[in-house]
């Protein structure tokens, strides 16, 4: 009977899974919008929705970004034009 673990061994591991779980449950409730007023089962459904919104959020300002041309610090200006000196 090498193999088998007492009962009280399973026990411990199924109240500590669950303890786990519960820390879990409580971060997506304090990191999804609106996730402290629902049940743990919507609570996931909601962040599955969430999850999609806030990727698709990231998409579109990648692809705003891309269409705004990059300054620079040097003094440079947002459309192009250099600051070269003038010629005398």
């Amino acid at each position: 009977m090498e193999g088998k673990r007492p009962p009280c061994h399973r026990r411990r591991r199924r109240r500590s899974a669950e303890r786990a779980v519960g820390r879990k449950v409580r971060e997506l409730r304090r990191l999804v919008p609106g996730g402290a007023a629902v049940p743990a089962d919507r609570l996931l459904l909601r962040t599955a929705d969430y999850i999609v919104r806030l990727r698709a959020r990231v998409e579109l300002l990648r692809a705003l970004s891309e269409l705004i041309p990059v300054t620079t610090h040097g003094g440079g200006h947002a459309d192009g034009e250099d600051d070269a000196p003038l010629a005398s």
